[in-house]
């Protein structure tokens, strides 16, 4: 698990998966690197709506009709996040402080966790795509909700750190 990893791992894997990602060394850099932050994870999110709206399309009658509301609750959450990463905004002055009180790890652990937790949702709903919703019920995508749930904690973790 990624929370397990030191700093300086989250930090290389970071930068690797997310380009122009360089830390929280600065307010300078820890600003740039919020942005690109967010743009991935908006990406990603995307990627996820994308996916939803796939298997509703092409699970077409295989799909149980019950699951149909399940479905339209994970696209508004995932809309919802979407529209909180997109608000998010440190100020500078809040960003300072927080890399004054030594918090860059604790931010990199969590950019790190909710890397993690997107990739996990976006893996479970592409192997339901795969299946093309055939057997797919509410309860298993009730689970899917429960990851996204999972994702918007730890967004409004870090939230916290960067914007107070």
């Amino acid at each position: 698990m990624s929370s397990m990893r030191p700093a300086s791992e989250k930090r290389s894997y970071l930068s690797h998966a997310i380009r122009g990602y360089r830390g929280y060394a600065s307010s300078r850099v820890a600003r740039k690197t919020d942005e690109v932050f967010s743009e991935e994870i908006l990406s990603k999110l995307s990627d996820t709506m994308a996916t939803i709206g796939r298997m509703r399309r092409l699970a077409g009658g295989t799909l149980a009709p019950e699951a149909i509301p399940s479905l339209d609750v994970l696209v508004q959450s995932v809309d919802r996040l979407a529209k909180y990463v997109a608000q998010t905004e440190p100020t500078d002055d809040k960003l300072l402080q927080t890399l004054e009180e030594g918090k860059a790890d604790e931010i990199v652990g969590l950019d790190s966790d909710v890397m993690e937790k997107i990739g996990n949702v976006n893996q479970v709903l592409s192997m339901m795509d795969l299946e093309a919703g055939v057997g797919i019920s509410p309860d298993e995508l009730d689970s899917i909700s429960e990851l996204i749930d999972d994702l918007a904690d730890c967004l409004r973790k870090r939230s916290m750190l960067i914007t107070g």
